[in-house]
């Protein structure tokens, strides 16, 4: 009997033992930095400039952010320098916005940096993704008067927003869904420092890996419409359709699309039927004073109709030129294909595809005529 409780004492003392020695070690709260944002900006082909801003919320501290720059090959080794040179550990926790210089896009080197962070546990699938015109460095340390604290103002900008023709965001599970489907292109927003402010200038448009160009916001719009998105941003119109240029705002209360494709791969043709509904909040031309007949807002609609349609299609026209299908349209294609689609395919038929635009809107009320 001794011999058996002499053993079971001898397992129990290893095991509690193990216990303690596998007991994870706590970090102070204070001794944490939690990064905010991080940017990465192209230095040449082996190397890259990675900079982390981290939120201060001591009272002592003098500045609300802090901010480390390293050059580096990896990003694992780029973290591990910046932790040298911080008295803090630095997590992730809180990361909120990924940003990239437009030469770092352009080099097609997004895609492998969003992997490693896709597969970090501690990042979040929403972090927030932008492109940046210059360099990342410069907008995460520059002195904003307004605006103390750059993880809040850039995190806000990039939220989803009614005025803003990018919404929904993209986030880095909304890049690595479309970059690894066959039947879509990325787009993120890309943004520049004007002054002491910070804006959206537009859309940069993927073609795998490589950022190609930079759309409008209104052209993002018409991504959007043919996508079936709603809650969209308000229309901006500028047209001249036989009454002298005109410019309009409608305010979109309901859109609706119908896409038919005629299934022929080698001859491929899309019909695109959009319905729109909305408020007339703002308009300047010379029809302001007869816009308050049933027949004057039907011509007004018949004008709308012909200018979205010239111009959905026209921005269509230079989405197949450049090869590139961020509105996923052939999708239409794809659902009768037999066999594995490619992102091969994709381009031939997106290159090659006649596209008929039919639009029909209807203006429901007027706000504000001048």
């Amino acid at each position: 009997m001794s011999r058996k409780l002499l053993y079971v004492t001898l397992c129990i003392q290893l095991f509690v033992l193990a216990a303690c020695t596998e007991k994870e070690i706590k970090v102070p709260l204070e001794d944490v930095g939690m990064v905010g944002i991080i940017a990465f900006d192209y230095i040449d082909k082996d190397s890259m400039k990675l900079t982390v801003a981290i939120p201060q919320y001591s009272p002592e501290a003098q500045r609300s952010t802090q901010t480390f720059s390293v050059t580096t090959e990896l990003v694992s080794n780029g973290i591990v320098e910046i932790e040298k040179l911080s008295d803090k550990k630095i997590v992730f926790n809180q990361l909120r916005v990924v940003l990239f210089n437009e030469e770092f896009a352009r080099q097609g080197n997004i895609r492998k940096v969003l992997q490693h962070l896709y597969r970090n546990a501690e990042v979040g699938n929403k972090v927030l993704i932008a492109i940046v015109k210059e360099k990342g460095e410069e907008m995460l340390k520059y002195n904003y008067p307004d605006k103390p604290n750059i993880n809040f103002y850039l995190n806000d900008l990039l939220q989803p927003s009614i005025n803003t023709a990018f919404n929904p965001n993209t986030n880095i599970h909304d890049f690595m869904y479309t970059i690894s489907n066959p039947v879509f292109d990325p787009t993120i927003p890309f943004i520049d420092k004007n002054s002491d402010k910070i804006e959206i200038k537009g859309i940069a448009v993927f073609k795998g890996n490589q950022m190609i160009e930079l759309i409008t916001p209104n052209e993002a719009l018409i991504i959007q419409a043919i996508q079936g998105k709603k809650n969209l941003a308000p229309l901006d119109i500028n047209m001249e359709q036989g009454h002298g240029k005109e410019k309009l705002l409608i305010d979109l209360v309901e859109n609706d699309v119908h896409i038919e494709s005629n299934k022929n791969m080698h001859s491929p043709k899309l019909t695109i039927a959009l319905t729109i509904k909305g408020t007339l909040s703002e308009y300047k031309g010379a029809r302001e004073n007869d816009l308050f007949t049933i027949e004057s807002l039907a011509d007004l609609e018949k004008d709308v109709n012909k200018e979205l349609e010239q111009d959905i299609k026209k921005f269509l026209d230079k989405l197949n030129e450049w090869q590139v299908d961020p509105s996923g349209l052939s999708e239409y294609f794809r659902m009768y294909h037999r066999g594995k689609w490619t992102t091969e395919k994709k381009r031939e038929i997106i290159s090659k595809v006649a596209i008929d635009v039919q639009v029909k809107t209807s203006i429901i009320s007027t706000g504000t005529l001048k």
